[in-house]
């Protein structure tokens, strides 16, 4: 699949880094935010597609991007999948193994993986690993059953009862077992009743248990040996009970109702779940449950299938195989625990992380007390910088580790590598302070090692035994003297590292303010400009509106004028023909060429139509005055229902049909709104992008074909209201909607989800800032009531 770059994100520890580029397994890290944060190269490519691809994301990220990629619904649902694991993992802080399916240039093929969670040391999940392999098999049980991807909850068999001649389903819509016809199910090839017995037979003498529900976790049926193990002698009498109605703990019946959730809402098995379980006669068992979930003909999940294994035998037998191989794990441990620490202690670059694993491994390799470390500071002064310790000694930390009894000259000896091992302070020969100091302490035995870092005495990796004496062993002194030269190397390389990150930091935030720097210039001049051409434009339409203004007033003006002089006319004519009724051939003729009665008739309609388009041209005029409001430099109470209009009847030719699409209605529920103080100009010019940002949502949705209701007519709802000490206008139109993961970025400069060329990203921003900066309100974008977008702008009535 192909994603856009992802984000940065905070790196594992340096070994699950190492371990996870290095790696020939399916491997994965994910952080606590459920990120990736390391990819081995065989994740990469069984997901196809690089690895830097991944880190920075959740998988929930990836689900949405899947929709752009071939097979987007495979990989949705794998996303989910994992990301339902992931999220199971945090939340029940154990291991979980999943089935997942991934689509390859042979087909699909199914990919078993288990999630492991890394915790801190407070016992919380900081980190989640996951490790996959191919599935072998998809066989599910040895017995013959319907295919799992073809078959309904008919195909199922009901176990029988003796009152029950013919095979039948439990369905959700029905309780009653052999009692409906219609949902009797004959097999071709035998009677009904051989073919039903003859399955129940091999269902009961098949070694596991067997069960299986409908979409409500209700019993369609079950074997023999899973319905002895509930206590009931019938398998027939499981159908139509939950697991509310047996012999289970609350906490099982709860797990088990989770379970069943769970694979069928996700449409995931889950195999393998180990538990113990109280029988109905009481014993203690342990059982290993494989939950699947079953399909219809058009492959929806309509149930779930469950089988179970009694592995008590084999749990006894594991249990009995660890006590007797737990001293030879021991002596093995040790080695291992060695190479471990060191390993740990070398690859980590933060200085506490190193302390913390060295005192906390030795503590449980040399199984002691308390381990400390102890750093020297200027005159050979020092303090415990760090310690692990067990109850119920108590803390050194702090003044408490503070030995004022060290002299000098011990540092001369640690200096040249000398390890102290006392194995009874009070034998041993220490001076009275030095000897007071450790019994403040409860310490009954110590060892201590130098810590050294290149020809510099760094401090000392000190080991208490509080509970009684000691003797410390050859093989103890010499591990932790290679641990001390261990822990020496690693402080330095993350000294070091302290120092190239401090280097790195600062960098970054240089080059980062320079980025914000150029950002904030770029947000500015585009916002100057548009600022610029919207003022251009006002003062143009200003312009336009005077020049046209005073002709208009003219020719409007003498209107009135012009009607009655053609009045007095047209009554002279009247009385020429009343008292000269036969005037001369000439004038008779032309009388008759030029109609005289139509034209006196028609000159009548004239001067109303001369009337009503110099009207019309007035508030034409007027509306450009209103919108462009040139003597508004500060805030002025105005009527904002003339703002809208205005805007409303500049935009007029964006309204009218096109060949494309019908006119777009506008619908106006003007509530009682008073005078508001505000820069009205501006606000005009918020109208403006909201009102165009419709129209263009309208064009667009049309043109592509996404409008398919004939009988709805594309619409524009402007709404005002007043709520407290606000004005709130709402502009809602009822097209395609944004999605949520858009209106996030609504806002910000120059993001657009026009066309190039159609959009330049501004005309939201600077809405923005001015209903927010210039007159303290909110521009918020929500949701239609029932499809469509909707912005809200919502303004204080007075100032300040």
């Amino acid at each position: 699949m192909n994603v856009v770059n992802a984000p940065s994100t905070s790196p594992p520890s340096q070994g699950l880094q190492q371990l996870a580029e290095q790696t020939l397994e399916i491997m994965a890290c994910y952080g606590g935010d459920r990120n990736y944060c390391a990819v081995s190269p065989a994740l990469a490519k069984a997901l196809q597609c690089p690895a830097e691809m991944l880190l920075g994301r959740t998988n929930a990220d990836l689900a949405n991007l899947a929709a752009h990629t071939q097979r987007p619904e495979v990989w949705q649902t794998y996303w989910r999948q994992v990301e339902d694991a992931i999220a199971t993992v945090f939340h029940q802080k154990h291991a979980e193994r999943r089935l997942h399916t991934l689509p390859t240039a042979e087909g699909l093929q199914r990919h078993e993986t288990t999630y492991t969670p890394l915790t801190d040391q407070h016992g919380q999940v900081c980190q989640v690993i996951s490790i996959s392999r191919a599935a072998s098999s998809d066989v599910l049980i040895g017995i013959e059953m319907p295919s799992l991807e073809t078959a309904s909850l008919d195909d199922l068999p009901t176990p029988l009862g003796p009152e029950n001649q013919a095979l039948t389903v439990q369905t959700p819509d029905s309780h009653a077992v052999g009692k409906d016809p219609e949902n009797t199910v004959r097999r071709k090839g035998a009677p009904v009743h051989q073919t039903a017995e003859f399955m129940q037979l091999v269902l009961d003498n098949i070694p596991q248990y067997i069960f299986w529900k409908d979409r409500n976790s209700e019993y369609l049926g079950c074997n023999h040996r899973w319905a002895k193990m509930a206590g009931i002698d019938d398998p027939s009498k499981v159908v139509g009970t939950t697991d509310d109605d047996l012999p289970w703990t609350q906490a099982q019946k709860d797990w088990y109702l989770e379970c069943d959730r769970r694979v069928m809402d996700t449409d995931t098995p889950m195999l393998r779940i180990k538990q113990s379980q109280r029988q109905a006669d009481g014993r203690l068992s342990w059982r290993e449950t494989n939950k699947l979930p079953l399909h219809d003909a058009e492959g929806n999940v309509i149930g779930l299938l469950g089988t179970i294994e009694d592995i008590t035998e084999r749990k006894v037998a594991e249990d009995l195989l660890k006590k007797s191989e737990k001293t030879f794990r021991k002596l093995a441990k040790q080695e291992e625990l060695l190479n471990q620490i060191s390993t740990q202690i070398r690859k980590s670059l933060k200085l506490e992380t190193i302390q913390q694993t060295t005192v906390h491994e030795v503590r449980q390799l040399f199984d002691v007390d308390r381990v400390l470390m102890y750093r020297f500071d200027e005159d050979w002064h020092g303090r415990v910088v760090v310690e692990s310790v067990v109850t119920p000694w108590q803390s050194t930390l702090g003044e408490m580790g503070v030995d004022n009894c060290f002299p000098q000259q011990y540092a001369e000896l640690y200096y040249q590598g000398r390890v102290k091992a006392i194995s009874d302070i009070e034998t041993a020969d220490l001076d009275d302070c030095h000897r007071g100091f450790l019994r403040g302490l409860d310490v009954q035995a110590n060892l201590i090692v130098p810590v050294l870092i290149q020809d510099t005495l760094w401090g000392l990796l000190i080991v208490h035994q509080c509970s009684g004496p000691r003797e410390w062993k050859e093989n103890e002194i010499d591990l932790l003297k290679a641990l001390a030269g261990q822990v020496g190397v690693a402080i330095q390389q993350a000294e070091l590292y302290a120092r190239a990150q401090v280097s790195a930091a600062n960098e970054r935030e240089k080059a980062h303010q320079l980025a914000a720097a150029i950002q904030d210039l770029q947000q500015t001049q585009a916002q100057l400009v548009q600022t610029e051409k919207m003022s251009s434009l006002g003062q143009m339409m200003a312009g336009i509106a005077h020049e046209i203004n005073n002709p208009v007033n003219f020719i409007h003006g003498n209107i009135s004028h012009l009607k009655g002089y053609i009045s007095d006319l047209t009554t002279l004519l009247k009385l020429y023909s009343q008292h000269y009724p036969t005037p001369a051939p000439e004038i008779a003729e032309y009388i008759e060429d030029t109609d005289l009665d139509y034209v006196i008739e028609d000159l009548g309609k004239i001067f109303q139509s001369f009337q009503l388009g110099t009207q019309r041209i007035q508030q034409i005029v007027l509306s450009l005055r209103n919108f462009s409001r040139l003597d508004s430099t500060e805030k002025k109470a105005v009527n904002l229902h003339e703002g809208i209009d205005s805007t409303l009847l500049i935009l007029q030719h964006r309204l009218k049909a096109q060949p494309h699409r019908p006119e777009i209605q506008i619908t106006k529920d003007y509530g009682d709104l008073p005078l508001v103080e505000c820069y009205a100009s501006q606000l005009n010019q918020v109208f403006m992008n909201l009102m165009s940002n419709a129209a263009d949502a309208l064009d667009q949705y049309i043109a592509e074909g996404g409008w398919t209701d004939q009988l709805e007519k594309p619409a524009v709802t402007i709404q005002t209201e007043r709520q407290d000490n606000q004005a709130v206008i709402r502009i809602r139109d009822n097209g395609p909607g944004i999605p949520e993961n858009i209106r996030a970025q609504l806002f910000d400069p120059f993001f657009t989800t026009k066309p190039i060329g159609k959009g330049t990203g501004l005309g939201l921003s600077i809405s923005h800032q001015i209903v927010t900066e210039k007159h303290s309100g909110c521009l918020i974008c929500t949701p239609g009531l029932s499809k469509g977008t909707e912005f809200q702008v919502i303004i204080p009535l007075r100032h300040g």
